[in-house]
């Protein structure tokens, strides 16, 4: 079964949330705490709710141990019954167990033609397995074989908790920093355009320089709008990720840096997968209790020895004693000829095929999610140093702009122009960091290093940078 990747489960729910925006609002008043990066993304693995179904499927797997555990223990079984009958084979043997035949009971009348009986039966009967054609063993050794499958299923389910959370608080880090650029140009760009309408109406500049430079300032003025959406929703999608109430009021603390992470080759990314991808793992386990089951089910042609044993008491009265008696013996079964054995070998045989093609089908789609990761991965850390400097050029000439603009080598629409530019190349680049660090957190959850460690590395990055 295809996995739904953590990119498209967020991108889908953020999707949701931002048509909803309407219907939400934060309550300004009420104190806003700062959520770390830390507290974050362990509430998201504590609440994901993909995790606690692999939860209940450990619990599952440890029961079906615990139920082949028993084909290896011995069954007791207590029993009672009354019965009545005029049969003369039944009253003669209830008269035996109970210690009650006499000689009168020889007479031929007594024996054709018994007066109906009653007799009470109480038993304890008991089974002991010697030996089940390796039956009870075999589950055994295949259901411990599933709990570990089951647990590494968890194991990556908690992965991509934490890739889910890495992604969602880069974004909104982003967000905030672009959020105040854009409110910083915004400001700017208002009372340039104050200014400007003044000097417009004093006919000192151009009308299509004011209404042009009014234009980029709308621009502009949208944008931030936008962006006050934007990190609102992510908000919104963080606290549903966490359990908690989607309206809850927090703040974020985090920063970006120019550097991208370490370089590997493209193969050791594959030889990392293939060996601590937990799902492979899983994978290998599940093919590996196939495999016993496969055994098992051909030894199940091989004869069953069970020990069995009865104690009994038989009366005909409950106000006196009866007969106790006991029975030991051995048994052997055989089935000589069982028609649906071949079918149920076979059956076995190819359900550890379609496993063992399923694997090989996981382990090529792992192959194509990295190598295509990992191509993202090179173009935007390279990318990132460039929108970097783009980013310092374009700060660097609102600076420039602005006494050229008071010399009046410079209309408004040249300078409103500029802000304009500084505030998309600002979107570019945060846009390539979040990418930069979400796709490296990708890289590591699909080779299946991605772990506690690696979270608290990524949090130290956001503490310093």
């Amino acid at each position: 079964m295809k996995r739904l990747k953590p990119t498209f489960i967020y991108a889908a729910a953020g999707a949701i949330i931002f048509t909803l925006m309407p219907y939400f609002s934060f309550a300004g008043e009420l104190p806003k705490k700062t959520l770390t990066f830390k507290e974050f993304y362990q509430k998201v693995a504590a609440y994901y709710p993909k995790l606690k179904q692999q939860e209940a499927d450990i619990n599952l797997a440890l029961v079906r141990k615990m139920q082949a555990s028993a084909g290896l223990m011995p069954r007791l079984q207590g029993a009672t019954s009354i019965t009545y009958s005029n049969d003369p084979v039944f009253v003669f043997g209830s008269l035996l167990r109970e210690n009650a035949f006499s000689q009168d009971n020889f007479e031929l009348s007594k024996l054709n033609n018994p007066s109906p009986h009653t007799s009470y039966n109480f038993s304890l009967e008991g089974q002991l397995p010697i030996f089940d054609a390796f039956q009870a063993v075999s589950r055994v050794r295949s259901s411990k074989l599933l709990i570990d499958s089951a647990r590494d299923e968890a194991a990556l389910s908690r992965m991509e908790a934490l890739l889910v959370a890495a992604e969602a608080y880069l974004r909104a880090i982003a967000i905030e920093k672009l959020s105040v650029a854009a409110d910083e140009i915004d400001a700017a760009s208002r009372e340039d355009v104050l200014l400007a309408e003044e000097l417009n109406k004093q006919g000192l500049i151009l009308g299509a320089d004011f209404y042009t430079a009014k234009l980029m300032s709308g621009n502009i003025n949208q944008l931030r709008n936008q962006l006050a959406q934007e990190k609102q929703a992510a908000h919104i999608l963080m606290n549903i990720l966490m359990g908690a109430d989607p309206i809850s009021p927090f703040e974020i603390a985090g920063d970006f840096s120019n550097n991208s992470e370490e370089t590997r080759p493209l193969q050791d990314w594959f030889e990392q997968a293939y060996k601590l991808r937990p799902d492979l793992a899983a994978a290998e386990k599940t093919i590996r209790a196939q495999d016993i089951e496969v055994s098992r089910e051909k030894s199940s042609a091989l004869p069953k020895i069970n020990a069995f044993g009865q104690a009994r008491e038989d009366t005909h009265s409950l106000n006196s004693g009866g007969g106790q008696n006991f029975t030991v013996g051995v048994k052997a079964d055989v089935d000589i000829f069982d028609p649906a054995y071949s079918a149920r070998v076979r059956a076995t045989k190819e359900t550890l095929k379609k496993l063992q093609i399923n694997k090989e089908i996981l382990k090529q789609a792992i192959s194509q999610d990295i190598a295509n990761e990992y191509s993202h991965y090179t173009v935007v850390s390279q990318n990132l140093p460039v929108a970097s400097g783009m980013l310092g050029d374009a700060k660097q000439a609102v600076n420039l702009m602005m006494p050229l603009y008071r010399e009046g080598r410079k209309s408004i629409a040249d300078l409103l122009q500029i802000r304009e530019s500084y505030l998309n190349i600002a979107r570019q680049y945060y846009a390539l960091a979040i990418d930069t660090r979400a796709s490296w957190t990708r890289l590591l959850y699909l080779s299946g290093q991605l772990d506690e460690s690696r979270m608290l590395e990524l949090e130290r990055r956001l503490a310093h940078e």
